[in-house]
């Protein structure tokens, strides 16, 4: 599937289009006729890791009560691979995998959080932080039916 397509559905146009490219290369395309070189998503994955924390963080403690342990297990649900691979899948995100096209390379739920990751951090790396954030609180938090955070009200972006 086409790249511009994936801009068109998050609402994003990076200006480094290889970032795109390193974040949806998963390491099995490196037995295929790519070169030993190919960057796959682990590096954008790696960074990613910090910005999701760091939304996160501040998404769930601008919406608390300041109870911090829930604060910290409500962090720690969003960034769960079950949650991270939920909104990948709820992005389509699994269309644009450049893989080995082994069935547990395409279809692996880890894959799927990991693709979710490498967005968000090509996201980061190209148009920085704000914007970074504001993708995370759109197909990641504000997704999640069952927030409890011990406020009457949910903050959401639009």
């Amino acid at each position: 599937m086409s790249l511009d397509k994936l801009e068109r559905k998050i609402g994003l146009t990076l200006a480094n289009r290889n970032l795109l490219t390193e974040a949806f290369t998963h390491g099995s395309i490196r037995g295929k006729t790519q070169s030993k070189n190919t960057e796959t998503y682990r590096r954008l994955e790696f960074l990613s890791d910090a910005v999701l924390r760091l939304a996160v963080s501040e998404s769930v403690f601008r919406d608390s009560d300041g109870n911090v342990e829930k604060l910290h297990d409500t962090r720690e649900k969003f960034i769960s691979n079950h949650s991270l691979a939920g909104a990948a899948e709820e992005l389509g995100l699994s269309n644009y995998l450049r893989g080995s096209g082994s069935g547990d390379v395409m279809t692996s739920q880890l894959v799927f959080a990991q693709l979710y990751e490498s967005l968000t951090g090509a996201i980061f790396v190209d148009r920085g932080y704000e914007t970074a954030s504001k993708f995370v609180e759109e197909t990641l938090i504000r997704e999640q039916p069952d927030r409890t955070l011990g406020s009457s009200t949910n903050r959401r972006v639009h």
